[in-house]
């Protein structure tokens, strides 16, 4: 784990925040909880996301699409899922994380996150963007 990665992981354990990105001086820190941060950032800060490393608390196939995208350098994630994993490793991203499963469950807990729903079968990063820069 880089020193830059480090810093965004004690600021999101420290800090209350569900996503840290962290590039150079350059942090970006939401308490924000879902993709809704993240989706935000690559909508209005794209610029920051590349090279940048990210912390955030849940990481699915949904997220790990969109830090593809975005040229992450590297990322942790409190839970990460299975999913998550080959999209990460196929861009060459760097990934730590505290607790794998097998996928992200929904608000309810009762079924598969709605996001990760609308990329099972994805695995182009572009068109996930499309799909969640359009809802």
């Amino acid at each position: 784990m880089t020193d830059e990665l480090q810093k965004a992981v004690s600021k999101l354990h420290d800090s209350g925040c569900a996503i840290v990105v962290a590039n150079g001086e350059k942090v970006i820190a939401s308490a924000e909880t879902s993709l809704k941060p993240l989706i935000e950032i690559v909508k209005t800060s794209p610029e920051i996301l590349r090279g940048a490393a990210v912390a955030d608390k849940i990481v699915g196939k949904a997220a790990a699409l969109l830090l593809v995208h975005s040229g992450v350098r590297e990322v942790y994630a409190e839970i990460l899922s299975d999913f998550a994993v080959p999209v990460l490793e196929r861009a060459g991203i760097q990934y730590h994380y505290n607790k794998k499963v097998p996928f992200i469950k929904n608000r309810a807990g009762d079924d598969t996150c709605p996001m990760e729903k609308k990329v099972l079968y994805i695995d182009d990063p572009e068109t996930a963007v499309s799909i969640f820069l359009n809802l």
